[in-house]
């Protein structure tokens, strides 16, 4: 696990570029503290800071060149089949000097360039060099596990895994208003968009080429709803358990220690418990509260006891807010709001303690349709007159009353009236308009006008709810799932994997009829058949909580300090020109008064973002 960056100088003041490489290296030495390193072509230069996984030894260091010289690599990730792809190209005659994944990886693309994509069964972004053809290969894996950004302007090109590493060269920092219109209402900003806009996120599954001074961008493959697979629900049982197995497997080759993420709920327990049967005194870690409504640490030591791993829990607490905010803060390359982040950036913190890996259940809700928003829109579906009415009541009724995330009854208010509205759109707007944390109306209400966006959602057709599991999958998943996990836990140097990312498991699940996924009171349907004999009952059937942080309460006790803030002070915002300073004022103050709702997140998002201009743009 890695970060890496990739110059190409167009020109004399492009090259001038290559001084900052170090420095820039510098600010990616979280992803890779056991080694820096950087190589510079004549008109390329490439760096990398490396977290030693497969094959610790100094002689696994990138950037990795061939005997010749004329091919450099730098990469990000693993490639978990490198093994099998290794014994391939011995046949064909290549001779290894490493036991390393980035060494088979090399050869693997001096062969076949592009055509080699399909083959990798891993996580990866990387650029390869041809110094001979002066050209650049580039692509991300096809999950968007791990990220790549490209940066253009008239005298470069420069690919790297955090935005924050431009900062330190000569770059153009306008920003780009439709991420900003996404970022507030989504709380995350998705590819190929950056808040920066002369810089773009490779989506997950593309390539891209730069020769003669041009880049051009293809994808190699894509998540899509795939022919159902000719096998009964018993037998489509059995087949997730076999390939699950072998997902996990793949995913406890390690040379340095490994546990498993372990929250209490049904995919993260899936994953500990596949890998107990594999992996010998497995390392387990979970994060709980000390709020009884976010607390779900009690389900986490029923399935470690059940399954005998070392289990190590911590408890978040307000203080630890407080104390880990500011370095919270400092590990956000781009806005990011996703609440949760705290959170994982905690655990990670932690697990780092005692292992360099840790595996997840990242993945299985976009695949077998675990979110409530899925379960909504297939009743929604077959709502009629009638209960379109009374839902409708019930949100008049229930209108007046608290609505936030912070309690049972809180919660079933804000789903009525998130039903309520959602109701009045087609399925496609639905679920668009479901994947929104604030309203348009109090975007619009802290913007100024000239960087108020319509967003367009061109791309994802969402005709039915099998379509939005495969939209999800491109859209959250990608970018707001993964995106947090990758900069929450390289934050603190630790490699996450992913087993329900694994290719086979993917295709599997995007094969399968959406009846064996989810029911109108049924949600992950067939993964939690094929495990419900091997977990305790209380974390198969209980109901789908969030990994949220009660944010209502820690950020709401802190408004009037927020108010009182330079960042939010009328000179401030008014110099930075891009928001409505009473539209500001207005929110704060219906915040500071209980009033929230889910404008408490757009506080978050809002404190998240002046944090990021303050450091990065003043």
């Amino acid at each position: 696990m890695c970060g890496i960056i990739g110059i190409l100088a167009k020109n004399k003041i492009g090259e001038s570029s290559f001084d900052q490489l170090d420095i820039a290296l510098d600010a990616l030495k979280h992803r890779g503290p056991d080694s820096q390193d950087c190589k510079i072509h004549s008109n390329v230069a490439f760096g990398h800071v490396r977290l030693s996984i497969i094959d610790a030894d100094d002689r696994s260091n990138q950037p990795f060149c061939d005997a010749s010289g004329r091919y450099t690599l730098i990469f990000n990730g693993e490639i978990y089949n490198f093994k099998e792809l290794r014994n391939d190209l011995e046949i064909k005659g290549v001779e290894f000097v490493t036991n390393s994944d980035t060494e088979v990886l090399l050869h693997l693309l001096i062969k076949e360039r592009e055509k080699a994509l399909p083959k990798l069964n891993g996580f990866f972004a990387f650029a390869f060099y041809d110094n001979q053809r002066d050209e650049i290969l580039f692509a991300r894996d096809r999950m968007g596990i791990k990220p790549l950004i490209i940066y253009e302007d008239g005298d470069k090109f420069i690919l790297c895994s955090e935005l924050n590493s431009l900062f330190h060269f000569d770059i153009d920092k306008t920003i780009d208003a439709d991420a900003l219109n996404h970022y507030l209402g989504l709380t995350y900003i998705p590819a190929s968009h950056t808040i920066i806009e002369k810089a773009y996120k490779i989506k997950p599954g593309e390539y891209g080429i730069i020769r003669e001074k041009s880049v051009v961008i293809n994808t190699y493959t894509e998540v899509r709803r795939n022919p159902y697979a000719k096998l009964n629900y018993e037998d489509s049982v059995t087949e997730l358990q076999k390939l699950m197995n072998s997902a996990v497997e793949r995913r406890l080759i390690s040379d340095v220690p490994l546990g498993c993420f372990l929250s209490g709920g049904v995919d993260s327990s899936v994953v500990a418990t596949i890998a107990a049967k594999q992996k010998e005194k497995l390392d387990t870690f979970s994060i709980g509260f000390d709020h009884k409504y976010f607390d779900e640490s009690g389900y986490a030591r029923q399935v470690a006891d059940k399954i005998g791993s070392n289990h190590h829990e911590f408890i978040l607490t307000k203080k630890n807010f407080e104390d880990e905010f500011e370095n919270f803060l400092e590990a956000i390359d781009e806005p990011f709001a996703d609440s949760s982040a705290f959170a994982t950036f905690l655990l990670a913190k932690e697990t780092r303690k005692e292992v360099t890996v840790a595996l997840s259940g990242d993945g299985a809700d976009e695949l077998f349709g675990g979110y409530n928003k899925h379960k909504a829109l297939l009743k929604s579906e077959d709502y009629t007159p009638r209960d379109k009415i009374l839902v409708k009541g019930a949100s008049s009724v229930l209108g007046s009353f608290s609505n936030n995330r912070t309690s049972k009854w809180g919660q079933i208010n804000r789903k009525v009236q998130k039903m309520n509205s959602g109701l009045k759109l087609d399925i496609e707007a639905r679920y668009w308009h479901w994947c929104h944390f604030v309203s348009i109306e109090d975007v619009v209400n802290i913007l100024k006008p000239e960087h108020y966006r319509t967003i367009n959602w061109e791309g994802y057709m969402i005709q039915d709810v099998s379509d939005s599991l495969i939209a999800d999958q491109h859209f959250v998943l990608a970018n707001d799932m993964l995106k947090k996990v990758d900069l929450m836990s390289m934050a603190n140097s630790l490699e996450v994997r992913t087993p329900f990312l694994d290719p086979n498991v993917v295709d599997f699940a995007n094969s399968l009829p959406l009846a064996f996924k989810l029911g109108k009171n049924a949600t992950k349907r067939i993964l939690k058949d094929a495990y419900r004999e091997e977990l305790p009952e209380d974390v198969i059937d209980r109901p789908k909580k969030g990994f949220e942080i009660p944010l209502q309460e820690w950020l709401g006790d802190q408004i009037s300090e927020i108010l009182n803030s330079d960042k939010f002070s009328q000179e401030f915002i008014e110099e930075q020109g891009i928001f409505n300073y009473d539209g500001v004022r207005t929110l704060l103050k219906k915040v500071s008064n209980k009033s929230f709702g889910d404008r408490i997140y757009l506080v978050w998002s809002l404190l998240i973002f002046q944090h990021w201009w303050k450091k990065y743009m003043t």
